[in-house]
């Protein structure tokens, strides 16, 4: 579905229900770049570490792969927009893969004073951009994760948050929902207007196993 991979240069964006595996699916690329030894920044600003979950995929201490990944942990949506500014100090030669976990958990916290929306969308797309800036002239691959919200037309679905800022900015977009199973999920590739794609995946201990049924819309 994605070719070979997220690609170095672009900014692949995730976005789903809590709980649909998210973070998951952003370790599964975490370990993929360690295989390759690469180093891997990675931007932590939901409210619990992904550190168990990451030991449980890789089935090693986080000891063992301390050297290899750079968790850095805002506190809030100004000091997230500093920590961007700032990846090239925690990316060194080595690093091919920059994850945001979540780039809108803190941006959306910061919408609860209306006054400061527009300066939030702002500097929400200015966080966007500098990411896809480090991308291209570092070659990079840059995964950010988002949240959802319910759509406005009255039915159960749901869009990624701030819809317009990362459709501008992202080169390949997936959704992330649960399948009919408690174990299943879904990944559609929103990018691709006339060959949609969606593959079902199960979430295991070790991550995601691929079904055997792929099929192209």
């Amino acid at each position: 579905m994605l070719g070979g991979g997220i690609r170095t240069g672009n900014i692949t964006h995730v976005y789903g229900r809590a709980g649909s595996g998210k973070t998951t699916l952003g370790l599964e690329f975490v370990l993929s770049s360690l295989r390759m030894g690469y180093h891997t920044v990675y931007v932590n600003s939901e409210g619990s570490s992904p550190i168990e979950r990451l030991e449980q995929m890789a089935g090693r201490p986080y000891q063992e792969l301390v050297d290899a990944i750079n968790i850095i942990v805002p506190k809030d949506f100004s000091e997230q927009g500093e920590i961007i500014e700032d990846l090239e100090l925690y990316a060194p030669e080595s690093t091919r893969l920059i994850v945001i976990d979540t780039l809108t958990r803190l941006y959306r916290v910061s919408l609860d004073d209306k006054k400061t929306n527009y300066a939030a969308h702002r500097e929400l797309n200015r966080q966007a951009g500098f990411l896809k800036g480090i991308a291209s002239q570092r070659g990079i691959a840059v995964l950010v994760l988002n949240q959802v919200r319910a759509k406005l037309d009255g039915t159960d679905d749901f869009e990624p948050v701030a819809k317009n800022i990362m459709e501008y900015w992202s080169d390949v977009t997936l959704r992330l929902k649960v399948g009919n199973a408690s174990s299943q999920r879904v990944v559609e590739r929103m990018d691709l207007r006339s060959e949609k794609a969606r593959i079902r995946l199960l979430i295991q201990d070790r991550g995601f196993a691929l079904e055997d049924n792929i099929q192209q819309e």
